[in-house]
């Protein structure tokens, strides 16, 4: 694989770094004035590219985990020659400064090829089902001749990249990476490990000196962080990805772990979240626990092990179990904020084969959208990019059956959030007025450019969006339901962390979007779940009698969002909670008791004015958008809710408590998973383009920030009435 093309901004702090520079006094300013002075010209200079390609390492003897390693991806990256041409041309015009700029320039951007590769590096092996078991360098881990190797398997000379009998290659700006592969693809390790190098004088030399051991299940992997990171960072850069609805501030209790050795001091908010008995058995939250030595820490499997994602046939535990061969497939994704559905299709005929589902993994950064533009805007928009594509890659292999079909198209909907992330692009116009998007429209792009892929290379599709909170995702929904093609006005409400909803027919649509919070999907609530086996989906009660239903029959674990709908209407019913969503004695203090298990799942106050604050704000947009489209309840031909969420949730309870217009019960139903249902049509439908582009078109958005009659609708839907 060649990669020429590098987004990569040189690093005043870094080329002072290799500079030994002080960031005071006359000599800093005069190398930051000569810096910016040569900037330009560098550019221009460096020619960049980055060959990977896998190989042998027969005739080498190296180890990893006690096992000989046979086989490798070699990387050769470099920056052309023109750079080291310059410095050289410098240094003999006397002009010492500038020459030892110059070297730190390519020096600097080096390094940050080697940073912007490691994505790619690990999408190449995912693809092949191949683990990284670390990386190894000449000459302190293989001997020099392994850089020919390297040279030979990449065609570097193919590149004008040449090799000397020294084995040193020429440009000198030219270095060589060799990861060492195994059959652990749970791990990938392609970064440079520090503490095994000789250069103790580097200037990049950054030790992780912190082994942390992760038990989860049976399975148990050894990693390294840092001291100055928390454990919460430290898993997310190895892959292991835990709740952080809070994005990492401490305030969700959710990243829960538990030390069994080296347990670090508990902090204020492990104190407020944990009772003594278990703060005295090592539990602590991830995102407040700092590891300075040797540790064994405890992560729950369980939540990401099974849970239930709605799909165009249903709910879908893991897969479905089509197995025809046909000579092309077709794969519909929907990316939603905590949840990834995949299903495969047989084209051209657009027969359902098979289904992927995953918690989206980017909820390791919080659970909400803003919480991850925030992440992003902080310079975690790799990491977040990252996560997500991996994520596909694992979906397009299991639905491929590591590759044994192959696919000719896919089609992407997700809200413009997600899209942002999955296509790199910067969030930092998303969160602020007038959150503008950098690009909702239709695109095209391939397998290759997006997730990385080798061996197959097809198109993707991604639906285009309104704006930035109502996305491709609401677009694909209504393309399900054929709203550019009705007589009469529906509905579409999809409930989730963002409660996005439509109204229009092939007329006219008004879409909105409202910040109903993640309590719906389990987030916020102290004893909050998503909705996976055990977690509490119906409630019923009966005096002080509790009748529960859990997700798969299995003892309760949580609480999920339909849940959290049927405990208040439960309180409302027997009177323990009045219409401001006060709750009696003792359940203000105690919360109501659903079931011992698992340390005791509570239904708290807190939890009730969760659900209450997003159901208001749903039924104020939802009114406020009726509204504006100048009709009534009576004109209105069908409310469709969708997602997962309202697949599940009693409609009957929910109009009760004010979520859902009791008029018009007779006309709401659940549309199940409506933008994987449009991503699934997109892939047969040979005006998909057209109708997909006129909807988002023909789609104005209501500002419910600022308009007056949704904020009358907002307090009047506070109350439980």
């Amino acid at each position: 694989m060649k990669i020429t093309d590098f987004d990569i901004k040189i690093s005043a702090e870094n080329v002072c770094a290799f500079l030994d520079g002080d960031k005071t006094g006359d000599l800093y300013e005069e190398i930051m004035d000569e810096l910016e002075e040569m900037l330009p010209q560098a550019y221009e200079k460096i020619r960049p590219v980055a060959l990977l390609e896998f190989g042998s390492l027969e005739g080498y003897s190296i180890e990893a985990d006690g096992k000989k390693v046979k086989e490798a991806l070699f990387g050769v990256c470099s920056i052309g020659k023109e750079m080291g041409e310059w410095s050289t041309s410098l240094f003999a015009q006397g002009d010492y400064l500038g020459g030892m700029l110059a070297d730190a320039i390519a020096d600097d951007y080096l390094f940050q090829m080697d940073d912007a590769i490691q994505g790619t590096v690990v999408a190449m092996c995912r693809e092949r089902g191949r683990g990284i078991a670390g990386r190894a360098e000449a000459p302190q881990d293989l001997p020099m001749s392994i850089q020919k190797r390297a040279w030979e398997v990449t065609r570097a000379g193919e590149e004008g990249i040449g090799i000397k009998a020294s084995f040193m290659y020429d440009p000198v700006k030219t270095v060589c990476h060799v990861y060492l592969l195994d059959d652990n693809t749970k791990r990938y390790h392609p970064e440079h490990d520090c503490s095994k190098c000789n250069n103790l004088t580097c200037k990049r030399r950054n030790l992780p000196s912190v082994q942390i051991k992760v038990v989860k299940g049976n399975q148990e992997t050894v990693i390294k962080g840092r001291k100055k990171d928390s454990l919460l960072k430290t898993l997310q850069e190895h892959d292991i990805f835990i709740p952080a609805m809070c994005g990492g501030r401490g305030t969700c209790g959710k990243c829960s772990v538990r030390f069994i050795k080296g347990c670090v001091e508990p902090s204020e908010e492990d104190r407020r979240f944990f009772p003594g008995d278990k703060l005295k058995d090592g539990y602590r939250l991830a995102c407040k626990a700092y590891p300075g030595r040797a540790c064994t820490v405890v992560v729950d499997e369980r939540e990401s092990s099974g849970f239930f994602v709605l799909t165009d046939e249903g709910t879908e535990e893991e897969q479905s179990s089509g197995k025809a061969e046909f000579y092309s497939y077709g794969i519909a994704v929907d990316i939603g904020t905590t949840t990834i559905a995949m299903q495969l299709l047989e084209l051209p005929e657009g027969r359902p084969a098979d289904v992927f589902t995953d918690i989206n993994r980017q909820r390791a950064y919080g659970a909400d959208v803003i919480s991850r533009i925030e992440a992003s805007n902080a310079g975690q928009k790799e990491e977040l990019r990252k996560s997500i594509c991996e994520q596909l890659l694992t979906g397009l292999l299991r639905l491929t059956e590591g590759r044994d079909k192959q696919v000719s198209r896919m089609v992407i909907g997700g809200n413009s959030t997600m899209i942002h992330l999955l296509m790199g692009y910067s969030c930092e116009t998303l969160g602020v007025y007038p959150f503008t998007p950098v690009d909702i429209s239709l695109t095209h792009t391939t397998s290759r450019e997006l997730l990385g892929t080798q061996e197959q290379d097809f198109d993707i599709m991604i639906c285009p969006g309104v704006s930035t909170y109502v996305g491709g995702d609401i677009t694909a929904g209504m393309y399900a339901l054929d709203f550019d093609k009705r007589e009469k006005p529906c509905v579409l409400v999809d409930l989730g962390t963002n409660g996005e909803m439509a109204i229009g027919c092939k007329d006219r649509i008004l879409v909105t979007s409202t910040a109903a919070g993640p309590a719906f999907e389990g987030g916020n609530i102290v004893c909050g779940t998503g909705s996976i086996p055990g977690a509490i989906c119906k409630i019923e009660l009966d005096g002080e009698n509790v009748k529960l239903e859990t997700i798969c029959n299995e003892e309760p674990r949580g609480i999920c969002g339909t849940g959290v709908i049927d405990a208040v209407y439960e309180l409302k019913k027997e009177e323990i909670m009045d219409e401001t969503g006060l709750m009696d004695d003792p359940y203000f203090e105690d919360g109501l008791l659903l079931s011992e298990k698992n340390g005791g799942i509570r239904f708290y106050q807190k939890d009730v004015r969760e659900l209450q604050l997003a159901k208001s704000a749903v039924r104020a947009g939802l009114e406020t958008l009726i509204s504006k489209y100048g009709v009534g309840y009576e004109d209105i031909d069908h409310i469709y809710i969708a997602g997962g969420f309202g697949y599940q949730m009693d409609v009957r309870k929910a109009a009760d408590i004010g979520l859902l217009p009791g008029e018009c019960l007779d006309k709401i139903s659940a549309a199940g998973n409506t933008c994987l249902k449009g991503t699934v049509k997109a892939l047969t439908d040979n005006d998909v383009e057209e109708r997909l582009r006129s909807l988002a078109d023909m789609s104005k958005e209501v500002q419910l920030s600022n308009d007056k009659e949704f904020q009358e609708f907002y307090m009047e839907y506070m109350y439980f009435e």
